[in-house]
């Protein structure tokens, strides 16, 4: 009986029709919703900003991805002759009807691991306070802030702040002063011109480890997978390589000079404010290119943000494998199409992070582990379908800017030559890298 059954199993594996080609389903990522800052916020703000991306909240969105037992095509797509086969030889799988038990689990469209409020790092020096000439006041405007008490304070201060700080949403309310040398005179224009500013992007040096990807662009970048920033005291390029080092998930830093007003002009008789040049680092969970330094700055009532001297940089070195998983492989821009032996792939904006797909997948073995009559009895013959043994993490992009993490689960292992599938065929989608990790026995 054994080897009638050994039989009709691997006639059912070569009999079954080739499944369609694994496409990149482009308008289906679209309409996963994202609702990420996707960069550091104009105007002097606080000296740093950190815990945009949370990894544990995107990993527990990845593992709930998983939500019902999955077969690999080479089971799961079959003909009607071929499940009466099924049935013939295990007949324990077959429902009332003679048909395979199947399940499907629905895409999950989530922004991932993305948390608010922030946390707010003060400086370790702080600069000077600007000054705010008095005959600049609020116009048509009521304090609508709640206030607490404090009894190390003389009066009620605004929720949230301390003694002696002034809320920088205040209308005319000083912001904090930069560290970046004036510009004279004090326009838009004469700004974006300095030559101090142009010269220190140019002249910066790499940083070990990283490779320059644009220089002295008038933008800075945004993108899904931006993760904090922080006002740097000097165009110091290697402190901001540090501040990504130091970051989960990091993979590439922008760093740049912005036009910011001394205080506050909305709602104030002053709204066209001295400016200051602040030095900012901002931080991103992908690789970062110019295609992505798309914010140029805004308008401020009368006053203009600018950006200039903005240098991009982004890791060279693999990402390590995720626990449980070796032998990283790098199959550069381009996916595996292996239908036949794929549990399943979903798509998740923000950081490009291998561990999300690493957690789909080991939370889909485990689904299909509790669900694995299928898998025994296959197993019995050294073939299970339902078992991920490698899977695939790219780092998509979205009209040249990092979008998110694909992920692509299979039964088998394959080499990094036999990925074959490009999808820059649609023009404002592509694949900036990927890699596969292999399940360790």
């Amino acid at each position: 009986m054994r080897s009638f059954a050994f039989l009709g199993a691997a006639a059912l594996v070569a009999a079954s029709p080739a499944p369609a080609p694994q496409n990149f389903n482009a308008a289906e990522v679209a309409a996963i919703p994202v609702t990420i800052t996707r960069g550091a916020p104009v105007g002097a703000g606080p000296a740093t900003v950190t815990g945009a991306y949370n990894q544990a909240v995107a990993i527990a969105t990845a593992e709930a991805a998983a939500a019902g037992p999955t077969q690999a095509a080479a089971l799961s797509k079959r003909t009607v002759e071929e499940k009466r086969t099924v049935c013939l030889f295990f007949p324990m799988l077959c429902g009332n009807k003679g048909e395979i038990s199947k399940s499907a689990s629905a895409p999950v469209k989530t922004s991932v691991g993305y948390q608010t409020p922030t946390t707010v790092v003060p400086s370790s020096t702080p600069a000077p306070t600007n000054v705010v000439p008095s005959t600049c006041t609020p116009v048509d405007w009521t304090n609508t802030w709640a206030f607490t008490s404090d009894p190390a304070c003389p009066t009620a201060i605004e929720v949230g702040t301390y003694c002696g700080f002034i809320n920088p949403l205040d209308p005319c309310a000083p912001q904090p002063a930069a560290y970046g040398p004036p510009t004279t005179p004090d326009t838009a224009d004469a700004f974006k011109s300095n030559k101090v500013y142009s010269d220190m992007a140019l002249k910066a040096k790499t940083p070990s480890g990283y490779e320059q990807t644009f220089s002295n662009l008038g933008a800075s970048v945004n993108a899904n997978s931006y993760l904090a920033y922080k006002v740097m005291e000097s165009y110091d390029v290697a402190g901001c390589a540090a501040y990504c080092d130091s970051t989960d998930v990091c993979q590439g830093f922008n760093i740049y000079i912005e036009r910011d007003p001394a205080w506050n002009p909305d709602q104030c008789s002053c709204q066209n404010p001295s400016s200051v040049a602040n030095y900012k680092c901002s931080i991103f969970g992908s690789s970062i290119g110019k295609e992505a330094a798309v914010n140029t700055g805004e308008k401020r009532n009368d006053f203009e943000v600018v950006i200039v001297g903005s240098n991009g940089y982004q890791k060279k070195q693999k990402p390590n494998p995720p626990n449980g998983w070796h032998n990283p492989q790098d199959c550069k821009s381009k996916l595996h199409d292996q239908p036949r032996y794929c549990l399943g792939q979903k798509s998740f904006p923000g950081p490009f992070d291998a561990s999300i797909c690493a957690a789909y997948a080991a939370k889909q073995n485990l689904v299909n582990q509790k669900a694995g009559l299928i898998s025994m009895i296959l197993g019995f013959f050294g073939y299970s379908p339902a078992r991920c043994v490698q899977f695939q993490a790219a780092e998509v992009l979205h009209e040249g800017a990092a979008w998110g993490t694909h992920c692509r689960l299979f039964t088998k292992n394959f080499q990094a030559a036999q990925a074959s599938l490009d999808i820059s065929s649609n023009a404002q989608w592509s694949c900036k890298k990927s890699f596969t990790f292999d399940l360790k026995n």
